[in-house]
């Protein structure tokens, strides 16, 4: 897909929106399994180099050095050998002086890091087997530590479920940051997601989304040792045996039918292991992928094809791999890590939902071809212009984003504002939008007039007629948008834009003290035809028109009487006082 890395969330969007347009389309459409791995979790949990200091450390600190016979010194000697010491560069170590200061310390953990499963597997007299997982990683402290908060990473995918296009998330990794992602954007996460660990998990209810922990999960070990404990995979001997045992085949047969039936989105898993070799290879034994084929089977949130990389498109395609490896290659490297990737894939699924609104908005028979597309234009430039600002600090970014939108939301369905820190994000739908619009009972035409009022509101930003300014729900009086213009005698410097369905929820938003129909400063933007008996004046024009109270205007009414989408545009301009 990408030829060289793309490291901003504008550059993996303008790839979608090229050569990777049946990839997103088909993401969007809730095909897509996403397989997850410690790469998202890179900023919040300590790296695997890190770690494995952490490991050796404890050997060393536990050596006791009059006896030399000492079970932690023979496997602090066993780990260093697999980092490729010789015993004369052991024997140079100092180790009464901490692993972090050796001076190879750096070298050693990184030469370590691909033979980590080792390390874990090395055993120590009078200890349990996993005695240098549980307690040399320090499982509970480190993955399962209360104080964790989610990254970019885990607030995107988390977003995605409820945006219903991510239905089932594979992961290796331990740490409960998903889940606690998703307990920080709505009060009820038990609804909207079911956690697997362990095989009879698969008997749960099903919920919007499915998170399975097929290595295990540290929050639970730490809740209930004795019943997850075990299930930590890590040790080499637990990777390659893994796919054999009896306590896995129900793990293992769920997840061939996943790889086998939905193309995969890998995000931050280097597929190193053992066990997803084979449960890969296996999964296509008898349903092998074919090619060419729309949209990639694999595609591979990295900047660069690895040899592992390599080895799981040979599983996949088989036969077809050797015939058409270049382009196959191509097809599944997407070019960009897990956060630009993820906060591009959430951008484009708004606006794709917005735009799928726009389609369903009866056809104005007067306009040109391009006069329609319009709309959408202006649309994808202002997600373009969104995600220009997404890179310099994404975490920000993306809590205005969540913010804004749960403001957006609540203000245009109900006329109220959302409770201030709440965890109560509303998605546009709670499944793909094709299928939402399905529904009979889906408000999708008011939907689509907002997608509408919001393609007007972007397209004044672009064009300098204002400047678009996000509202907060810490102060919701402000406006869900704020539209900064030049001074002008004829309206205020700023005026506050809310949002809203109908007459009732304008109703609400005054009676609840949002917005005052006194304020000159307000603009209510309602997306459906107000009844005659509410219209405040027998002008033919919503809007000022030198009225000192409130603007008021109905996008159904300037949609119907517009004759261009450049006449809606003029009179939605009017509408807000800025011509």
């Amino acid at each position: 897909m990408s030829h060289s890395p793309v490291r901003t969330v504008s550059g993996v969007l303008a790839g979608l929106d090229q050569g990777a347009s049946d990839f997103a389309a088909s993401f969007t459409d809730g095909d897509y399994v996403l397989w997850l791995g410690s790469g998202i979790s890179r900023e919040v949990v300590p790296n695997v180099p890190d770690l494995l200091v952490r490991v050796l450390e404890m050997l060393r600190a536990n050596i006791d050095h009059i006896n030399p016979g000492c079970t932690y010194l023979a496997a602090l000697n066993e780990a260093l050998v697999l980092a490729g010491l010789s015993q004369d560069d052991i024997d140079a170590i100092d180790l009464t002086t901490p692993t972090a200061s050796w001076a190879d310390c750096d070298a050693i953990a990184w030469r370590l890091t691909s033979r980590y499963a080792e390390v874990l597997d090395i055993p120590v007299s009078e200890q349990p087997a996993d005695y240098l997982v549980w307690s040399g990683l320090d499982v509970p402290g480190t993955y399962a530590d209360p104080t964790l908060e989610p990254d970019v990473e885990h607030l995107c995918i988390a977003l995605l479920m409820l945006e219903g296009v991510v239905r089932s998330a594979v992961t290796a990794n331990w740490d409960g940051l998903i889940e606690q992602a998703l307990a920080a954007l709505t009060s009820e996460p038990d609804t909207v997601i079911r956690v697997i660990v362990k095989g009879d998990d698969f008997r749960q209810s099903a919920r919007r989304a499915q998170l399975i922990k097929f290595h295990g999960c540290a929050v639970c070990a730490r809740d209930d040792e004795a019943t997850y404990r075990a299930l930590l995979i890590a040790r080499h001997q637990q990777i390659s045996g893994w796919t054999e045992r009896q306590e896995n085949r129900v793990m293992r047969r769920h997840l061939e039918i996943l790889y086998t039936d939905q193309p995969s989105l890998v995000i931050g898993l280097s597929l190193q292991d053992a066990n997803m070799h084979t449960m890969i290879a296996r999964s296509i034994e008898d349903l092998q992928r074919p090619w060419p084929h729309t949209p990639p089977a694999v595609v591979l949130a990295e900047e660069q094809l690895q040899p592992h990389h390599r080895h799981i498109l040979q599983a996949t395609y088989r036969t077809e791999y050797e015939s058409h490896s270049a382009e196959i290659n191509d097809s599944a490297v997407l070019g960009s890590y897990a956060k630009p990737t993820l906060l591009a894939l959430l951008l484009w699924t708004l606006t794709d939902k917005l735009l799928a609104f726009l389609s369903c908005l009866p056809a104005n028979p007067g306009w040109s071809a391009a006069q329609a597309q319009r709309p959408d234009f202006d649309l994808r430039q202002l997600r373009d212009t969104v995600a220009a600002s997404a890179d310099s600090d994404n975490l920000k970014f993306l809590a205005q984003l969540i913010d804004l939108i749960t403001l957006m939301l609540s203000v245009f369905r109900t006329g109220g504002a959302p409770a201030i820190g709440g965890a109560n994000y509303e998605p546009l739908s709670d499944r793909p939008i094709r299928e939402a619009l399905q529904n009979p009972d889906f408000p999708t035409v008011a939907f689509g007039r907002l997608a509408l009022a919001i393609s007007l509101l972007g397209r004044g930003h672009l064009a300098g007629d204002w400047t678009l300014l996000p509202g907060t729900t810490e102060a919701a009086e402000e406006g869900v948008l704020r539209l900064a213009g030049p001074e002008r005698a004829s309206r205020p410097h700023e005026v506050r834009v809310f949002l809203v369905k109908d007459a009732r929820a304008a109703i609400t938003l005054t009676v609840e003290g949002l917005a005052d129909e006194d304020d000159p400063s307000t603009l209510i933007v309602l997306a459906e035809r107000e009844p005659s008996p509410i219209v405040r004046s027998p002008r033919s024009k919503y809007g000022r028109v030198g009225a000192a109270g409130a603007g008021r205007v109905s996008i159904e009414d300037l949609y119907a009487a517009a004759d261009s989408a450049d006449d809606l545009y003029a009179a939605f301009k009017f509408a807000g006082g800025f011509s």
